[in-house]
């Protein structure tokens, strides 16, 4: 592979300015160098490459075969590396804190609430990475990073972690689901089929036991390798699965409902771990943000 350092840049930018010019001088005038410096570019690329990408037709020049290829994706190159430019000077004004999250707390929590964020923060655009269970935290990319349960991983690279909350594990489930079947006591979940997945495993076990259903044996149900993806089984309505209620609220759209909100068992932590890469007057707001949010939904 071709390191970046030794492709020669110079050369490639003078090749695709005479590709789409009608001679060397044309492109000579574009570049506001001689005829001579164009040419000499076009040498040394061809040079490089081991290849001719013009034959010269009298005063003229015309691409070769392999010369219209580089053309073809120098073009769209430059063209997106222009765009990426335009993106970037578009938001001078618009610093960037980069976060990293578990995938259902981005999917279920950041997402839902993080347009108030920006809305009261114009200054700062927050773009979020999602992190499946098991996966390393990516350090070196990110000024936030947020972990559920042990951050082990993340070791000294970041600064004092903040913690944010502990879940508080409930059934969840759709509205349509149990239109029809009203859930007045805990046993009447029992009649849906109970959802779980391979990330979150005895939920529903250390649920049930805290509701006095000890003796059940799951059968039936739906098991995913997911928390997120289980969670849109539920919106589906596939059955009830038991989740964080941090998740939930404020969220009519979705049309889930905790039947037994203050029957709970406690599930894992969450933290914010600040990498040496951040700027703490974003990261501060915005950690200040994440808390007062999660005082509303709990």
């Amino acid at each position: 592979m071709v390191k970046e350092r030794e492709l020669p840049l110079i050369a490639l930018r003078a090749f695709a300015v005479a590709a789409r010019s009608d001679s060397l001088s044309a492109a000579a005038e574009e570049l506001g160098v001689t005829h001579g410096a164009v040419s000499k570019q076009v040498r040394l690329l061809e040079d490089w490459l081991g290849q001719q990408v013009f034959t010269r037709e009298g005063r003229g020049v015309a691409l070769t075969p392999y010369g219209r290829v580089l053309a073809e994706q120098l073009s769209q190159s430059f063209r997106d590396i222009e765009a990426a430019c335009h993106y970037v000077r578009r938001r001078r004004s618009k610093a960037v804190l980069a976060v990293e999250a578990p995938s259902t707390f981005a999917m279920y929590f950041l997402m839902p609430r993080l347009k108030r964020f920006e809305q009261a923060n114009p200054d700062l655009a927050v773009w979020i990475s999602t992190r499946m269970t098991g996966q390393t935290p990516d350090v070196s990319s990110h000024d936030l990073l947020i972990t559920r349960g042990s951050s082990e991983r993340i070791g000294g690279h970041s600064k004092a972690s903040t913690a944010l909350f502990e879940e508080t594990l409930t059934p969840v489930c759709s509205l349509d689901l149990i239109q029809n079947s009203p859930i007045t006591t805990p046993a009447d979940l029992l009649a849906f089929p109970l959802i779980t997945s391979a990330t979150r495993p005895g939920h529903w076990e250390a649920w049930l036991q805290k509701a006095g259903l000890r003796d059940h044996v799951f059968e039936g149900g739906h098991r995913f390798d997911h928390m997120f993806v289980a969670m849109h089984a539920v919106r589906e309505g596939f059955g009830s699965v038991v989740a964080p209620k941090e998740f939930f609220p404020g969220q009519p759209e979705w049309r889930l409902t905790c039947p037994f909100p203050d029957l709970v068992v406690k599930g894992e932590k969450y933290f914010a771990h600040p990498t040496s890469r951040a700027d703490s007057r974003y990261l501060r707001r915005f950690i200040d943000w994440l808390k007062d949010e999660i005082k509303t939904a709990a």
